[in-house]
């Protein structure tokens, strides 16, 4: 009869888990191959709920850029904290994981003791797979007649908002035709255009709502009425937006390309 030891079974075991571990990597590569999302890789948290961007996993010229970049924001972050003493929050999501294209949502909060009020910064970021650079807005939709902020002292890693006339009143027309009486009532005001002559924009691609969504920057005191709104199909070609961003961000949105996804609702 033939005698396997416990180290010869734990040896079994972990052949085992590896096989399972690298079927599920295969599968979960092919799922992905087939979709054209990119694979991420979590990385550890910058600092206690400072979570750091994932990466790309490849080799790709493309990919190693859009790596360096990510490293360099986190990098930025803890430098950037409170100075006399606080707290930091960061939070990293990706509105789109391909095809083509890959976007970031990094939500970051900081209490510095000494101040009125926490401040909160959000920074919408979206990579052209096949060159690695961020994609520039202002020409991937030239019917928007976007200005790009001043960057005029500012780190690399900064992404600067746009401002536009015809972003304004698209966002303002959206917003109030809005059937939410509620919502009306508390930031009407906040929404025409004459109040938005001065605001700029993020833009980011948002395979969950299918489009180029869109943000305003408003001042803190009226920053609870900073709702995104998607543009869609034929909104964005009406504003000349890429047929190529189009295209990936119909296909991404089919093919359910963002993360994390939205937690299923618990039986009742």
């Amino acid at each position: 009869m033939k005698t396997i030891t416990s180290v010869a079974i734990a040896a079994l075991m972990l052949a085992a888990c590896g096989q399972e571990a690298a079927k599920t990597d295969a599968a979960t590569a092919s799922a992905n191959s087939a979709s054209g999302a990119v694979i991420l890789q979590a990385q550890p948290d910058l600092a206690g709920g400072v979570e750091a961007a994932p990466r790309l996993v490849g080799d790709s010229a493309a990919i190693t850029a859009i790596n360096a970049d990510l490293a360099r924001i986190d990098g930025a972050v803890l430098a950037n904290s409170c100075e006399g003493g606080g707290g930091i929050e960061r939070g990293v999501s990706q509105p789109m994981t391909g095809p083509g294209y890959v976007s970031f949502w990094i939500a970051e909060g900081y209490y510095c003791e000494g101040n009125a009020h926490p401040s909160n910064d959000q920074t919408a970021l979206t990579y052209d797979l096949a060159t690695g650079q961020r994609v520039d807005w202002a020409a991937a939709a030239p019917g928007l007649r976007l200005v790009r902020g001043d960057t005029t002292d500012m780190p690399a890693t900064y992404e600067p908002p746009f401002s536009s006339s015809v972003l304004t009143t698209w966002y303002s027309r959206k917003m109030l035709a809005s059937t939410d009486t509620e919502r009306l009532a508390d930031c009407g005001d906040v929404w025409t255009e004459e109040s938005m002559a001065e605001t700029s924009f993020k833009l980011w691609l948002d395979a969950q709502e299918s489009g180029v969504t869109v943000m305003p920057e408003f001042a803190h005191v009226v920053q609870g009425c900073a709702d995104s709104v998607t543009m869609t199909v034929e909104e964005m070609q009406a504003n000349g937006v890429s047929p190529a961003i189009i295209q990936a961000v119909t296909a991404a949105h089919g093919a359910g390309n963002w993360a994390p996804k939205d937690e299923a609702e618990p039986a009742a």
